[in-house]
């Protein structure tokens, strides 16, 4: 009996401890469960935020780089020009009647001498008729007036030989005073026929003289009959026909009848602004580009300038001379010229997108070696379009913004990109 009654105690204890145990293990798990139930969103809401940190903007401004190289020992210049014949001309009547002719159209070549055209003009022609009849009649005058002189010349030597001997016989009072009187009256008035029958041989002379000229100026107005062409050259334009009444002058209403031009050398006309007016000399050679000839390459040569600026432009006139003799090239295409130009100075050559422009000046931003914008005042020499060329301000080392924002300000952090 009392070895049972004390069993039964132990093994009460024993149970109660074995519950306590298992009791404390569930705790703990369902604890950890809650736990982890609770941590596993934060945990995802961290690497949310930590993704979108790394997703997030820089917080300084990105740019990108360029760098600013060293301008050419010579320099490209490219103006553009019309390309014009070396001599034209328009050809206009300088008689009036009717064509009578037509020897060619546009387009022919013709040669220095050749009648394009002849004009029938009957007064004229009967003017020079008449004009001649009268240089003939003053010929013969004039003939007449030369016969008369001889005529004269004879009879005063004829009374100077009786003047001479009368003279002695007069003064021996073998003959009387008057004889010799008579004789001396006799051979003066002789000498005064002589000096008026050369007077009139003078105004005879005088009187062909001009009818001479009358009838050269009646022959070159004939010679106006033949349109005749000025230079070797090809007929342009043509606004005349056979049977049409053409009237002389020029005037602002009138069309010429012909218009020529020389097309073997052609010229191009050039303003050159004042920044290189200097480098252009006499002989330079130059690059003649139409877009026309795409791959043919034209030579040029400078043949003139005005030596003087355009007071509105500030340009120089300049006058660029390209041979032609194949006929590729047509009077009023329009042509580039380039010009190769030494550069006097020594300089920088940038993208124009890199230079900044505001109220104070002309800056670029250059960046440093802790990536630090500074902005630096330049000099800026010619522009070429996509760059342009900096005088002074650039070491040439400096690494350069490419495209500065507005937003960019003295001494602010970038990333470079």
């Amino acid at each position: 009996m009392t070895q049972q009654t004390e069993t039964l105690p132990t093994e009460r204890t024993k149970t109660r401890s074995t519950s306590m145990v298992v009791g404390t293990i569930g705790a703990g798990a369902i604890l950890l469960v809650l736990v982890a139930i609770g941590a596993l969103p934060r945990l995802a809401r961290q690497r949310e935020a930590l993704a979108a940190v790394r997703e997030a903007p820089a917080t300084h401004p990105v740019v990108s780089l360029t760098h600013a190289q060293q301008g050419e020992p010579t320099s490209v210049l490219l103006l553009p020009g019309n390309i014009e014949p070396l001599y034209s001309a328009n050809l206009f009547a300088r008689v009036d009647g009717y064509l009578d002719r037509r020897n060619v159209d546009i387009g022919t070549k013709v040669k220095s001498g050749q009648v394009l055209a002849v004009i029938s003009s009957p007064e004229i022609d009967q003017q020079l008729l008449q004009a001649r009849a009268t240089l003939a009649q003053s010929e013969a005058s004039l003939e007449q007036a030369k016969a008369s002189l001889e005529q004269a010349k004879a009879n005063a030597e004829l009374t100077r030989l009786t003047k001479e001997r009368d003279l002695p016989l007069g003064e021996q009072h073998a003959i009387s005073q008057q004889i010799v009187d008579s004789a001396v009256q006799s051979h003066n008035a002789r000498v005064a026929d002589v000096s008026a029958a050369d007077a009139n041989i003078t105004a005879a002379d005088a009187n062909v003289t001009a009818n001479r000229a009358n009838v050269s100026r009646l022959l070159q107005m004939q010679s106006f009959e033949r349109i005749i062409a000025p230079f070797d050259g090809v007929i342009t334009e043509r606004n005349i026909e056979r049977g049409d009444l053409v009237t002389t002058g020029a005037s602002a209403t009138s069309k010429p009848l012909f218009s020529i031009a020389q097309s073997n050398t052609l010229r191009i006309q050039i303003d050159v602004p004042q920044s290189e007016a200097v480098n252009i000399k006499d002989g330079q050679k130059t690059e003649v580009d139409v877009k026309e000839q795409l791959g043919r390459a034209y030579t040029g040569t400078v043949i003139r300038n005005a030596a003087a600026l355009n007071n509105a432009a500030r340009t120089m006139l300049t006058e660029v001379q390209v041979d032609n003799q194949d006929a590729s090239l047509l009077p009023g295409m329009y042509a580039q010229v380039k010009f190769t130009l030494p550069q006097q100075r020594s300089s920088l050559i940038i993208p124009t997108s890199s230079l900044v422009v505001d109220h104070t000046g002309m800056h670029v931003v250059v960046i440093d070696a802790q990536h630090t914008i500074h902005f630096v005042p330049v000099t800026i020499g010619k522009d070429m379009g996509i760059q342009v060329e900096v005088l002074s301000g650039l070491q040439g080392s400096e690494s350069l913004v490419a495209s500065p924002s507005d937003l960019l300000n003295e001494g602010e952090h970038v990333e470079v990109r």
